[in-house]
């Protein structure tokens, strides 16, 4: 019941829902293209200057073994999600689209699971925070070389030629923002300018931006249907395969109680942040509807009312 009612008053959940409702009731709100793409700029670089902020706090050994455990988890992950969709026989650019978007991580997920931690007091690593955005980064590249190798090069690729898959991968706008903010946040030595804009605004663009996703998908639930039952199973059936992955990540890098919830969290958790700003520039032909549905309107209620208190019963 507690999930439910935090479900029913969150934000971010009512302004999607708004969002969806003015789409399927024909509202005459519209978001204009221009601002949803400055609104994905925005919160790619605002993620990745929170990431640095928090490596610079840490000291490189308390973090470094927990940081290499999270870049396996994020290799792994996409791969998974990819090989599950060809499992159940969805189409190239949705299992891209599915490595992409279980590959990377939701901040939402992400806080309601802390709100949850703090309310129990069950208490976790200070760096946790910095792997949210560690995580982001290698799913996203990891889609992309699925993506460019499969597309472009084929599986006979040159060595050279691979090497030039890895370098567009990385300069694509996603990437190269979120590590560009990661580093701007760990070199920079007073931060405080940037907090204002960067960390202080990013709950309030957060929900514009969830306001022009919900009018996104609220326009294509007509397709819906078409995806069929598969498409509620993946997106109720991953979280739970990334749970348990994460748990025995967590039990690698030696994360206490709390930090292991986060991790199985996160590693549960469908990215409508990160993954649709890199799929709608990289991967024009996967749809919208059919990301941001699975990770928004599947996966995302499903870890708030079911997964982050079935994590948390395991763990404790």
């Amino acid at each position: 019941m507690e999930q439910l009612m935090f479900l029913l008053t969150s934000a971010p959940v009512l302004l999607f829902v708004t969002g969806v409702i003015a789409a399927l009731g024909k509202s005459n709100l519209k978001i204009p293209e221009s601002l949803s793409i400055t609104l994905n700029l925005y919160l790619l670089l605002a993620i990745g200057l929170k990431g640095g902020m928090g490596l610079a706090s840490v000291s490189m050994d308390e973090l470094a073994f927990p940081l290499a455990v999270t870049l396996v988890l994020g290799l792994v992950l996409p791969l998974v999600a990819f090989g599950l969709g060809a499992f159940l026989k969805f189409t190239f650019s949705e299992r891209i689209a599915m490595a992409a978007t279980f590959g990377s991580v939701s901040l939402v997920t992400y806080v309601a699971a802390t709100a949850q931690l703090e309310r129990l007091g069950i208490s976790y690593e200070p760096f946790m925070t910095t792997l949210v955005v560690v995580l982001e980064i290698p799913g996203l590249v990891v889609a992309l070389l699925l993506y460019n190798q499969s597309r472009v090069l084929g599986i006979t690729a040159a060595p050279t030629q691979s090497l030039t898959v890895i370098r567009d991968s990385l300069l694509s706008k996603s990437i190269l923002l979120l590590l560009a903010g990661l580093i701007v946040g760990l070199v920079t030595p007073d931060t405080s300018a940037l907090t204002p804009f960067f960390v202080d605004l990013f709950p309030g663009v957060l929900l514009l931006f969830l306001l022009s996703l919900g009018v996104k998908v609220g326009h294509q639930l007509k397709t819906l249907p078409s995806y069929g039952m598969k498409f509620l199973v993946v997106g109720m059936t991953f979280p739970l395969v990334g749970a348990a992955i994460g748990f025995l990540a967590a039990g690698m890098a030696g994360l206490s109680d709390g930090g292991t919830i986060l991790l199985m969290t996160l590693a549960a958790s469908g990215s409508y942040i990160a993954a649709p700003a890199m799929l709608q520039a990289s991967v024009p032909e996967a749809e919208p509807s059919f990301y941001l549905t699975l990770a928004l309107a599947v996966t995302f209620p499903f870890n708030l009312l079911i997964g982050i208190q079935l994590f948390i019963s395991i763990v404790t």
